[in-house]
């Protein structure tokens, strides 16, 4: 039978022990305190970016925007919603029964502290996604073709072809005036010396460019489309620009967003738009707006009336280059010298007969204008300035060009519809082009069954979120009289922009 062994423990050992389990559990319960808060960075981090994973997939599908819609579907306004779906993916991920939550933090609380909407200070939300989504793979030469086609489109010299044109044909036919009354004076007088046929009748030639040119302007103040494309086949979308975000008051998010951009940043905006907006010709179509890129350089309220009036900006500088041509080419100026001598040689006024040759001349270049821009809208090129061989319409026969069906010839060397748009777009400002591309954007949610409700100013694309944690003492509690508050309260943030 064994011998039992007695054991003791001394007052002072005993004091040394609960001073040495102190320490040991003050020292986990620091450890702890560290865990907890990598814990609810880990959780912060998870949950935002969860939330921030529902963003709207229409607007990224179709223009490559990553928004969240803060109403989600609704007629809600404003990050209630986005804030209770961050702090209940926290909640999940926390969850020991579904986490891994060693730690025991409790999600208690979540603030949008700042957040930014697509239509903040003008659009800059949908200006830096938009470069960024142009930027990824995009070569640097790819941003210097932009540029050059944007100098090039703008870099012609504008001539009032309208107006100099009208201004001789006038002066032709007040020189007209003149002489039926001198005529009708001397068939009237008693004067035996003064007889109508003393005057000379004024010429004619088959088919007089400025009559044509009449014809033509004439048809143009019915409907400029209708000289250039077949009406029927224009898109009819009317949208009420009283109702789109560049028109009407905006909700505002709490963040500040600013973007600054260069040239290069210029390009690549433009570049984005082209890249994923429609325009006229294109195979690929969105709901709402069928002329995207037509409506964000004019801004109207009719898909036609936007096309309608970047063909007016097509034709003025497609009238000035084709003036241009004309001039530098000696057998074209002698042509139009030709038939001005024609039908104002009458006048014996060399001031009248050249105001008549410039009239042709810009006679002459609308017509040829008009050509161009058929061709164009068909999908052809037209180069900035015309060779003589690239050019189309003859100036003895104006009228052939009132077929819509007439286009110009193929440019080798030209550019197309695409790189004039770039020109015009280049024109407007940054911020005038992101607030109406958020009134296409949202045109087209409104076309969709899913997105009706969606405004791009309750769109979020930026925010610092804010969540608060509550946990209890685990360690140090064993040593609680009772009367001590137990617990830890954490904040932590994430900052998250797409």
């Amino acid at each position: 039978m064994g011998k039992k062994l007695k054991g003791s423990l001394t007052v002072f050992f005993a004091l040394i022990m609960v001073s040495v389990m102190s320490l040991i559990f003050t020292m986990a319960e620091c450890i702890r305190i560290y865990e907890l808060h990598d814990f609810a960075s880990e959780y912060t981090d998870m949950a935002v970016e969860s939330a921030f994973s529902e963003y709207n997939p229409y607007l990224w599908a179709n223009y490559r925007i990553l928004a969240v819609d803060l109403g989600y579907g609704t007629e809600a306004v404003g990050p209630a919603i986005l804030e209770q779906k961050t702090l209940d993916y926290c909640r999940y991920n926390s969850n020991i029964d579904y986490g891994s939550n060693y730690a025991r933090l409790t999600p208690a609380s979540c603030n949008a502290k700042q957040y930014s909407l697509l239509t903040d200070n003008l659009g800059q939300g949908v200006i830096m996604l938009g470069t960024k989504a142009a930027r990824d793979g995009m070569a640097a030469q790819v941003i210097d073709a932009v540029q050059g086609n944007v100098n090039d489109v703008n870099g012609v010299e504008i001539v009032n072809v309208d107006e100099q044109t009208q201004s001789g044909k006038a002066d032709l036919e007040n020189a007209k005036e003149e002489l039926a009354a001198a005529k009708e004076a001397a068939a009237n007088d008693d004067d035996p010396n003064t007889n109508p046929s003393d005057y000379p009748d004024p010429g004619e030639v088959e088919d007089d460019p400025l009559d044509a040119f009449s014809t033509m302007k004439e048809a143009l103040s019915k409907g400029l489309l209708a000289t250039v494309v077949d009406a029927d086949s224009l898109s009819d979308k009317r949208v009420d620009l009283d109702n789109l975000p560049s028109h009407r008051s905006l909700n505002a998010g709490t963040g500040e967003v600013a973007y600054s951009t260069g040239i290069t940043d210029k390009a690549l905006f433009i570049d984005y738009l082209l890249t994923n907006y429609s325009y006229y010709g294109m195979d690929r179509k969105h709901a709402g707006m069928q002329y995207e890129i037509e409506y964000l350089v004019s801004g109207k309220e009719t898909d036609a009336q936007s096309l309608a009036a970047v063909v007016e900006e097509l034709m003025v500088i497609r009238e000035s280059a084709n003036y241009a041509t004309i001039l530098k080419t000696p057998s074209m100026v002698n042509q139009a010298q030709a038939i001005a001598e024609i039908l104002a040689g009458f006048t014996m006024n060399p001031a009248i007969i050249e105001a008549v040759k410039y009239a042709i001349i810009g006679a002459w270049a609308y017509a040829e204008s008009t050509l161009d821009i058929r061709l164009l809208l068909a999908g052809g090129k037209v180069s900035i300035i015309k060779s003589s061989e690239e050019w189309t319409s003859d100036v003895w026969h104006l009228s052939a060009c009132f077929d819509v069906k007439t286009k110009a010839k193929e440019c080798k060397g030209g550019i197309g519809y695409k790189e004039y748009l770039m020109g015009f777009l280049a024109l407007q400002s940054n911020e005038t082009l992101a607030m109406r591309a958020c009134d296409v954007m949202e045109t087209a949610l409104h076309g969709t069954d899913d997105y009706k409700n969606v405004k791009c100013d309750n769109m979020i694309f930026a925010a610092n979120m804010e969540i608060g944690f509550t946990g209890s003492e685990m360690f140090l509690s064993l040593f609680s009289t009772g009367n001590t508050i137990e617990g830890y309260e954490l904040t932590k943030e994430k900052y998250l922009c797409y």
